[in-house]
C-alpha cells in the first residue's frame, strides 16, 4: 500500500502522539481501518513500533481516541451553545455552523469517526454511540425549546435524523481548502434546517 501519498506535513510543535492520531486518521480515511496495518502506520510515521507503543497499546486504541475525541468536543461545544443562545433558531444555526467547522477542520478524523464506528469493539463502540446520542440530544433540546415558544415544529426523531444526516455526510464531499465552499455549506444547510424545522 502506498501510504505516504495521503500524509500531510505535520504542523510545527506537534507531539508524536498528535502525529500518530493525525497520520492514522489520514490513512484510515483513505484506505479504511482494516486495510492499514501496524507496519504501514509506523512506516508512514517513520517511527519504530516501540515508539508507537509508548503512546498507544494498539491500533484499536488509536481509533477509539479519534472517535471519542471529536464527539466529546462536539458535545462540549453544543452544551456551551445551549447555555449562551436563548433563541432556538440562533441556537440551531450555531450548532450547524460549529458542526460543519469541526468537520472541515478535522476532515480525516471526522471521516473515520462517522465511517469506522463499527470497527470498534463492543464497549468502545457503545461509548461512541452514547456520545453521538448526547450530541443529538442537544439538537433535540433546542427543537423542543423552539416548539414550546411556538417557533419550531414539535420534535420528530425522523425529521432530526434527516437534518443531522445532511450535516454529517458533508464529510464525503466537503473540501476544507475552499473557504467559500465551507461558508456556502453553512449558509445553505442552516437555511434548509430552519425551513424544515420551523412551524
Amino acid at each position: 500500500m502506498a501510504t505516504t501519498e495521503v500524509i500531510a506535513a505535520a504542523p510545527p510543535g506537534q507531539t508524536l502522539q498528535q502525529r500518530i492520531l493525525r497520520t492514522a486518521a489520514q490513512l484510515f480515511a483513505a484506505h479504511g481501518f482494516h486495510a492499514v496495518g501496524m507496519q504501514a502506520l509506523c512506516e508512514a510515521l517513520q517511527i519504530s513500533r516501540g515508539a508507537f507503543y509508548h503512546h498507544f497499546r494498539s491500533k484499536d486504541d488509536v481509533l477509539d481516541d479519534i472517535c471519542t475525541r471529536y464527539m466529546t468536543e462536539l458535545v462540549h461545544m453544543g452544551r456551551q451553545t445551549l447555555k449562551e443562545e436563548t433563541d432556538p433558531e440562533r441556537c440551531l444555526q450555531r450548532l450547524g455552523q460549529d458542526l460543519l467547522q469541526v468537520i472541515a477542520a478535522n476532515l480525516p478524523e471526522l471521516t473515520v469517526c462517522f465511517r469506522e464506528i463499527q470497527s470498534l469493539g463492543g464497549e468502545r463502540r457503545q461509548k461512541v454511540i452514547d456520545l453521538h446520542r448526547k450530541y443529538e440530544s442537544l439538537w433535540k433540546e433546542t427543537v423542543e425549546r423552539g416548539a414550546q415558544t411556538g417557533v419550531l415544529l414539535p420534535y420528530s426523531r425522523v425529521r432530526m435524523k434527516a437534518v443531522l444526516g445532511m450535516y454529517y455526510y458533508s464529510y464525503i464531499w466537503l473540501n476544507p481548502a475552499r473557504a467559500d465552499e465551507l461558508a456556502g455549506a453553512i449558509t445553505s444547510f442552516n437555511d434548509i434546517a430552519l425551513k424544515g424545522l420551523r412551524k
